[in-house]
């Protein structure tokens, strides 16, 4: 027993602790001990932001081919195919990376990712600028690949910074603007390469074209990368919420084998990995193809093309912002994925009933309407296998969820160019559009088991409880207090 400044303390040796009268036992201590631990900082936007721009850098080199695929073509003087692998080596260098990239990230840490992420993609964008020759094809392919390699490091992110450093009631709109950098890099992909490669007879004017758009992605690669040396850190000092401080203890000596068995056996997670593959993959192969599909119905009609990619991926911009603030408003996963899948259904339909109306800027609205919805379940998929499968690490679920886009991304992209490259494009988009009417049947099926989403509530409970206890502990030890004056004044008397 301790008289200390007035305060009466006494601790028993089984850990139960007397303060001021209060009884405290050791769970409780420790609950008020992490309490004071979990806290956000000012410097979580910035951790976000650049995250974002080297997002942004990465896939502003995915689709750098792609959207001018048939100048590509003709100035390497390669089949469309040989085109077409410079985005799907994006998908296929992710399958067999990401489950060793997701170990590294969960054993290492977001600064340590982040360098390698920025130095792969800088490395990349170089490699790509010294291949901008017709007879370095090679030299050019092997710089796109350095870089799909570098997208590992980066696309299943958003929803791992979101969470390191964000609180529960922002973690859902960080991750979709993590999403948004992404996307805003496509956005670029697809306006700018139609505006600086010209289609040219002249093959020095496309190469000078070819060569200036790719010093440009090299010279802000090398900013980014020292940006991300100088500035980006691993983690900050305290968790941003009781979530992730849970999670952490939950998976102490864990390993990543058995996180990766415990997710195989989540049979909701199983139905969204194939459902978000579905979606996702169907959105990679219109990225990938829309040069091809367009053209078939509009010829010459590069720079349009560009445009409508960018009406595309805009409207997706909005789409997964809007969908990042209404799940941290109204926290109902199920019901928005559903809807939001079968908006992404209906949009395909109208894309490809847009195809036959001979009016190119009907084809750019429709496109905008399905890039909403289309691109806006990307951060929705990521949030919802995040609930579904806590407290396992966020990057191991939405890696895993971006290995079944890239799983079906690449079939999609290779069927459906061999369609549309026999002049029938709207076959083609029927093709994905099937494939989406599977996809919602089966995110249908999925029940909303939002485990992350009930243990912050628990913990909100047992919060609200122990303030009820110690409401209870004050107003008792007052009584015993004054039962102990009255008692002293009539012994007195």
């Amino acid at each position: 027993m301790e008289q200390s400044n007035g305060v009466h303390q006494e601790t028993v040796n089984n850990g139960v602790q007397v303060k001021n009268g209060i009884i405290q036992t050791k769970e409780e201590l420790a609950n008020a001990e992490d309490e004071q631990r979990v806290r956000v900082y000012k410097r979580r936007w910035i951790m976000l932001g650049l995250f974002c721009v080297v997002s942004m850098s990465n896939a502003i080199q995915w689709i750098q081919y792609s959207v001018i695929s048939n100048v590509v073509k003709d100035f390497y003087g390669v089949s469309q195919l040989a085109v077409d692998w410079f985005s799907m080596i994006y998908m296929l260098a992710y399958i067999p990376l990401i489950l060793p990239g997701t170990w590294l990230l969960d054993h290492s840490g977001l600064r340590l990712i982040g360098i390698l992420a920025a130095s792969l993609n800088c490395l990349g964008a170089w490699l790509k600028f010294a291949g901008a020759r017709p007879d370095l094809f090679g030299l050019a392919f092997t710089g796109q690949t350095v870089a799909a390699i570098a997208q590992v490091f980066i696309l299943g992110m958003p929803a791992h910074v979101a969470a390191t450093w964000f609180g529960a009631e922002q973690v859902s709109t960080a991750c979709a603007i993590g999403v948004f950098g992404n996307q805003f890099g496509v956005a670029i992909g697809f306006v700018l390469p139609p505006i600086i490669v010209k289609n040219d007879d002249d093959i020095t004017v496309v190469e000078r074209g070819m060569k200036t758009m790719f010093l440009a992605t090299a010279l802000l690669t090398t900013v980014l990368l020292l940006l991300i040396i100088l500035f980006y850190r691993e983690k900050p000092p305290s968790p941003p919420s009781r979530a992730q401080l849970e999670s952490k203890k939950t998976k102490e000596g864990r390993s990543y084998i058995d996180s990766i068995w415990l997710l195989s056996k989540n049979l909701n997670f199983i139905l969204l990995l194939i459902s978000y593959g579905i979606n996702v993959g169907c959105y990679y192969a219109i990225g990938t193809l829309l040069n091809q599909i367009v053209l078939s119905e509009f010829p010459d009609s590069e720079v349009q093309i560009g445009i409508i990619g960018l009406a595309l991926v805009l409207a997706g911009i909005v789409g997964s912002v809007v969908a990042g603030i209404w799940l941290d408003k109204t926290r109902t996963y199920r019901g928005t994925c559903i809807a939001v899948y079968l908006l992404s259904l209906t949009g395909m339909a109208l894309f490809t009933a847009s195809m036959k109306l001979d009016q190119l800027w009907i084809v750019g609205l429709v496109a905008s309407f399905l890039g909403f919805f289309m691109t806006g379940y990307l951060p929705l998929g990521f949030e919802y296998a995040a609930e579904l499968t806590y407290p396992e690490s966020e990057g191991t679920s939405s890696g895993l969820l971006n290995a079944s886009a890239q799983a079906f991304g690449i079939p999609f992209t290779i069927l459906v160019g061999m369609v549309v490259s026999s002049k029938d494009a709207i076959f083609g988009n029927l093709i994905l559009t099937g494939s989406l009417l599977i996809g919602s049947v089966l995110t249908a099926c999925i029940k909303a088991d939002l485990r992350r989403q009930r243990a912050e509530m628990q913990e909100l409970k047992n919060e609200e409880e122990m303030v009820e206890l110690r409401k209870y502990e004050d107003k008792s030890h007052k009584e015993i207090n004054d039962e102990d004056v009255v008692l002293h004044v009539e012994k007195e008397d």
